[in-house]
């Protein structure tokens, strides 16, 4: 390291090397990265460390089990030889942070659910096409991390970050942000979340429990297990004040266990370098509802996975923490070559059969991991300009209808609750719809490649003012909304709860005896008729309590509109006070789904898409372009119209049947050309044996 007080006390004629310094430091070319990474501490062998450490809390002092209750801080127990900061710019947690790094092809977004207003909305803070920015609800960094950061591996914060100017409305909703930052801090980066071993006792779903009782700084310190954490600081009142001393035994309680520390005081962590895949799967699991009924067992695992290649072997990242996402023409964040990360890179390193011509050294890089180059004996090359490599190979067969599925983050798989398969929000998958080479969502006719998707539809409540359709902030909406809904906890639920009274009962059944009877006492024709009774009366209970609602938020924002989205459409009071659609060329975009491409799971070979036939594909009953996807939509009975998935990928549909057309009978023409080929071969060959005996014949 330069020595500034040698410098200080050098003469000025001291000789070229001080003035090479001067030079250097004038030319802003100090050696910072090299000077940085010298103070952290580094092993090149592939033998991982052993973590015998000291553990030291956020004022950077040691922690001593019998003396030291507070928590342990990642970044002053890890960032003593990890550069934290360097770290901290990684791809999972630097969504608000990073204003001017690429955001990257469209990915799955962080979805705003609250139960109570009917909000499902989908956020990033990246700006992906068919998102809405955090900043734009009015969702402050620690609202964001309270609610979702149970399964984020932290959220990295900028205080001058800003995504743009959004129109505020008169009731702003800004002043119903929420920051409890002041008490609860600043959700830490937990490097144990991705690094633990398996075997480690580190729990996740502890992660999770401790964020939801707003424990930020104590969430690292009970999942890792050193210590039974008590208490929570969401019971905390706003006016709590964490820096006094006559408040501190309101905090959380932190009992270490004394049996993990060494009499030195120090910890084993059981720590890897690369996560393994179990690490991955609390945050990147995707099932399908029917394995909640017990086919689990029927799904078959990711080839890949299989066949021992681990997630990180393909997402990869250095220090940075820019983690390699793998789809082709990928511009890695940190200017590395990874081509050959992903599909077509690994498998078929081959110019004609990727859209973007891989460099000499991708092509060198072939077979990384013992990938094989598939033949694809047969297959038209205009196969590889259409369709990605997972169009084919990943994700769940297609189906017919589109199925359901749940998400680990969206529907927070893990937690310890009953499920039924038709929790909100509903995904559905997969889809297949072409994307550009950015991976934006465009049409088959201007060169997109299918790619198999997930649906989203949203519903929250926004307001149509100006001509711009602006979503509520979900605090802002269930304020305004929850007298006349009368709901407490679950939209869905409670907006459609009727009980028939026992008059109305007797005027259904004309029996003040049937009237009374239990459920199972009464016969077929009585439970139909007390259903349809009870199907009208919530339809009537569910468009009124709508209605209110709808007039509550008109009431409460002068001049604005209000619309509810759910299932594709926006509901909303008509001039004669009564609940109808907003017209096409209002709502515009803001009720369509998003949509995000699927990967994994990779199916075999054989039970690739277009395995069995041309067909499969090229038939008017094909999955592919004809499959029924039904928008889901969150009040009880809404009706919501189907619609055949070529209609997303916005494909001539007539030219497309003309196209299957001729593939009908395209078995059938191969078997009599071959038979035709056959027999013309044994005429000629008959002929040319008669040619020959004839001249042999008229020799003498």
């Amino acid at each position: 390291m330069f020595n500034w007080f040698r410098l200080k006390n050098k003469k000025p004629c001291a000789g070229p090397k001080w003035f090479a310094w001067m030079l250097l430091l004038a030319a802003g070319s100090w050696p910072s990265s090299t000077v940085a990474q010298s103070r952290y501490a580094t092993s090149d062998s592939l033998k991982g460390f052993v973590h015998w450490i000291d553990l030291y809390d956020d004022q950077n002092q040691r922690i001593d089990p019998s003396a030291n209750h507070r928590p342990y801080s990642p970044e002053k127990t890890c960032g003593r030889c990890h550069d934290y900061k360097t770290i901290a710019h990684g791809w999972h947690f630097n969504g608000p942070l990073d204003k001017a790094s690429d955001p990257g092809r469209p990915g799955q977004p962080l979805v705003w659910s609250d139960a109570r207003s009917g909000t499902h909305l989908p956020l990033s803070y990246r700006g992906w096409p068919g998102t809405h920015h955090p900043q734009q609800l009015g969702l402050t960094h620690w609202q964001m991390a309270a609610k979702l950061g149970g399964y984020l591996p932290g959220l990295t914060v900028d205080a001058s970050h800003s995504s743009g100017s959004y129109a505020a409305l008169a009731d702003t909703a800004a002043q119903h942000a929420i920051d409890r930052s002041r008490i609860t801090g600043a959700l830490p980066i937990d490097c144990m979340l991705c690094h633990h071993r398996p075997s480690s006792g580190y729990s996740p779903f502890v992660w999770t429990e401790q964020i939801a009782e707003q424990n930020f700084a104590y969430a690292p310190t009970a999942a890792l297990g050193l210590a039974v954490v008590t208490g929570g600081m969401r019971r905390l009142k706003e006016d709590f004040d964490p820096t006094s001393e006559e408040t501190r035994d309101q905090l959380p309680k932190v009992q270490y266990d004394t049996a993990r520390f060494r009499s030195d005081g120090k910890v084993f962590i059981d720590v890897l370098r690369k996560p393994s895949n179990d690490a991955c799967y609390y945050c990147h699991s995707n099932i399908a509802t029917d394995s909640l009924s017990g086919a689990r067992w029927l799904h078959d695992e990711d080839v890949h996975l299989r066949a021992g290649v681990a997630c990180a072997d393909c997402h990869r990242n250095g220090l940075d923490h820019q983690t390699v996402r793998g789809f082709d023409g990928e511009q890695h964040a940190a200017g590395e070559l990874v081509g050959t990360l992903s599909c077509t890179g690994c498998h078929m390193p081959d110019p004609a059969a990727t859209q973007v011509p891989p460099s000499p050294a991708t092509i060198e890089m072939a077979g990384r991991l013992g990938a094989p180059k598939p033949a694809h004996y047969g297959l038209p090359p205009i196969h590889f300009e259409k369709l990605s490599c997972t169009a084919c190979h990943a994700g769940p067969a297609l189906s017919q209808p589109v199925p359901r599925q749940l998400n680990s983050i969206v529907h927070q798989l893990g937690s310890h609750v009953k499920r039924t398969g038709l929790e909100q929000p509903a995904i559905l998958g997969s889809v297949m719809l072409p994307v550009d080479a950015s991976g934006q969502l465009t049409s088959a006719e201007t060169n997109g490649r299918y790619t198999p998707h997930r649906l989203l539809w949203p519903s929250y409540w926004a307001v149509l003012k100006d001509g711009q359709l602006t979503p509520l902030n979900p605090e802002q909406a269930y304020d305004l909304v929850r007298k006349s809904l009368k709901v407490r906890k679950d939209l869905a639920e409670e907006i459609g709860e009727i009980k028939l009274s026992l008059a109305k009962r007797q005027e259904i059944l004309g029996d003040e005896r049937a009237a009374r009877l239990k459920p199972e006492e009464l016969n077929d024709q009585q439970r139909a008729a007390l259903a349809a009774a009870e199907s009208e009366e919530r339809r009537l209970q569910v468009e009124q309590r709508m209605l209110a609602a709808l007039s509550d938020i008109e009431s409460a924002i002068e001049g604005a509109q209000a619309v509810y989205i759910s299932g594709g459409v926006g509901l909303t009071r008509d001039p004669d006070g009564r609940l109808s659609n907003l017209s096409a060329d209002k709502l515009g975009m803001a009720a369509q789904p998003y949509a995000w491409p699927v990967a994994h799971a990779v199916r075999p070979a054989r039970q690739s898409l277009g395995a069995s036939g041309c067909t499969q594909c090229h038939s008017d009953d094909s999955k592919f372009f004809f499959a029924e996807v039904t928008p889901v939509g969150t009040l009880p009975d809404q009706v919501t119209e189907p619609l055949k998935v070529h209609r997303l990928q916005q494909v001539d549909v007539q030219r497309l049947r003309n196209w299957n057309q001729l593939f009908a009978g395209r078995d059938l023409f191969k078997i009599v050309g071959l038979l035709s080929l056959a027999l013309t071969l044994a005429v000629a060959v008959s002929a040319a044996a008669s040619s020959l005996s004839s001249r042999r014949a008229e020799r003498p």
